[in-house]
């Protein structure tokens, strides 16, 4: 899962716990999050093709299983994290 965060964005600190808690559930043992810094790593955001922070991209292997921008629904976020698998 990759994690385009801004620390200054609000979005970002209300996704940040649910990622923390879907990380701790043993489904996801297998999970992998990149955070990707908005501000600092703006090559990188390009290369997501991310237009925005709070964007949540999600890989199975190498391919996008789905993304989200802007989501702090702790389901729907559910539902990406588990498209991964």
């Amino acid at each position: 899962l990759v994690d385009i965060y801004a620390p200054w964005c609000p979005v970002c600190r209300a996704q940040e716990p649910i990622l923390e808690s879907l990380q701790a559930q043993p489904a996801n043992a297998e999970l992998v999050v990149f955070r990707v810094d908005f501000d600092n790593q703006r090559d990188v955001v390009r290369s997501f093709r991310a237009q925005r922070q709070s964007t949540l991209i999600a890989y199975n292997g190498a391919t996008e299983t789905g993304r989200s921008l802007g989501d702090t629904n702790a389901a729907s976020i559910a539902r990406l994290v588990a498209s991964t698998r």
